[in-house]
């Protein structure tokens, strides 16, 4: 099973390096295994956990991270998108097992840009008032991918 997310914003007109504000995030929180595989739609940013291993190394424990930041915008994932004008920025091809971490950049990205919005593939559109609730928690739910965001209060 693979669970994918996106984040989606409204496309800025002017000339932006969409994959330059996930590389902030991802130094701030102190990942700097990162490495950028430049494509025609975009960029795959790969990261992971530090460790005493070289990054592909096949006997690494840590789980790579995938993100794809676009550049040409196209995707308009639903209809709901798609009235509100908001396209991908980055696509996380697989959350499964990485879910504190993708909650970790999700809310540090919606700290930056608040009207975002994080979209499931299970039908569920998280803004930032659920993602801060969820974050704030005492203990945050590594389940919170899977679960609506009705269940988080607005904080």
């Amino acid at each position: 099973m693979i669970c994918e997310g996106r984040i989606l914003q409204k496309f800025e007109r002017k000339s932006i390096t969409v994959d330059c504000r996930m590389l902030k995030i991802l130094d701030a929180m102190n990942y700097h295994r990162i490495v950028t595989i430049d494509k025609s739609d975009g960029s795959l940013i790969l990261f992971k956990e530090d460790n005493e291993y070289d990054f592909f190394d096949e006997k690494d424990p840590a789980p790579i991270i995938q993100i794809y930041a676009y550049l040409g915008i196209k995707e308009v994932f639903t209809r709901k998108s798609r009235k509100n004008e908001l396209v991908t920025f980055f696509r996380f091809p697989d959350m499964i097992g990485k879910e504190l971490i993708i909650l970790e950049i999700v809310h540090r990205y919606m700290e930056e840009y608040p009207n975002t919005a994080f979209y499931v593939d299970n039908g569920y559109t998280f803004r930032k008032h659920h993602i801060d609730a969820i974050y704030k928690m005492p203990e945050p739910d590594a389940e919170w991918i899977y679960k609506s965001p009705d269940m988080y209060k607005k904080g």
